[in-house]
């Protein structure tokens, strides 16, 4: 991911003067459906979460400024730091005289009131489908100003999205159950309508999880108990835990809590990158989604 991101930011600096023209003000509406007009190339840009820096620095921008957990991206250590991405402080963001604000529309659309008042242009991008990271490259490209080095992100993740498709096209869908460890000890599965949940569709497996109703206050997944677990006795189980727990491995204690599951026998329980599928939802998933194809169809070269 380091390295994409650092050959793009190559690719801006090397672009002729003539592929980076592009006229302002822009007017556009960013993926949560708001109205936004960007009256000069920005200069100074604020990003309020990693998904949103990641997906900035994919279509060719440059950020100032990022949250406290955003350190995905060159020269992070050295950006100014806005508070923790769920509570971003309006008085640190200030204090960058911002020209551009890029937020998250997973987790910060609710905040749109609070920062669209200081000031700056507001622009929501974010994932909670794969098809939506070139959506938000292809949408920063235009608000920057880099729409070539944008597109080329953009078609090069389609291509990733079209290649894992073709590649699991004839094979039969893996029974797949995503579970996602809470500190408190709580379990809950990943349903269709998460992120991901689509990257499990895409790479070729079938979610045993899909028909479990909504709960909780995570949208896309629900907590289930054990005998739930137990009654969709998946193929393959892919862990995600959020935070450092600092005890025993999660996929371990699945398979002590459920000796009984095929995935489990199979020694098919595997602990996927937290970032990629569930924290970050962005630009590392176009590298993430051939891995995850991997681990459901082994047979794949």
């Amino acid at each position: 991911m380091m390295r994409r991101l650092a050959l793009a930011a190559l690719a801006l600096a090397t672009l002729p003067a003539a592929a980076l023209a592009q006229t302002f003000p822009v007017t556009l509406h960013d993926v949560i459906g708001r109205e936004v007009t960007v009256p000069a190339a920005p200069q100074r840009i604020v990003t309020t979460s990693p998904s949103a820096i990641e997906l900035l620095y994919a279509a060719g921008g440059v950020a100032i400024a990022r949250s406290a957990t955003a350190t995905g991206v060159p020269g992070a250590d050295a950006m100014a730091d806005i508070g923790n991405a769920y509570a971003p402080s309006p008085e640190l963001i200030l204090a960058q005289t911002p020209d551009l604000i890029v937020a998250d529309a997973a987790f910060q659309a609710h905040l749109a009131g609070s920062l669209g008042a200081l000031g700056a242009p507001l622009v929501y991008v974010g994932a909670l489908r794969f098809d939506d990271i070139p959506a938000s490259i292809r949408l920063l490209g235009q608000v920057v100003g880099t729409t070539e080095t944008a597109e080329a992100a953009a078609v090069a993740a389609e291509a990733a999205k079209a290649a894992v498709i073709a590649s699991v096209a004839n094979l039969t869908p893996t029974r797949t159950l995503v579970l996602v460890a809470g500190r408190d000890g709580t379990l809950s599965v990943a349903l269709n309508d998460s992120f991901i949940g689509d990257l499990v569709g895409i790479a070729g497996g079938l979610n045993v999880a899909a028909d479990i109703p909504q709960n909780g206050q995570i949208p896309g997944f629900a907590v289930v108990s054990p005998e739930t677990i137990v009654a969709t006795d998946p193929d393959v189980i892919l862990v995600v835990v959020p935070g450092n727990t600092g005890g025993p491995s999660i996929g371990a204690m699945v398979g002590q809590m459920l000796p009984m599951l095929r995935a489990v026998q199979a020694n098919r329980v595997h602990e996927i990158d937290l970032e990629t599928f569930l924290q970050n939802p962005g630009p590392r998933a176009v590298e993430g989604l051939p891995v995850l194809a991997k681990l459901l169809h082994p047979e794949l070269p």
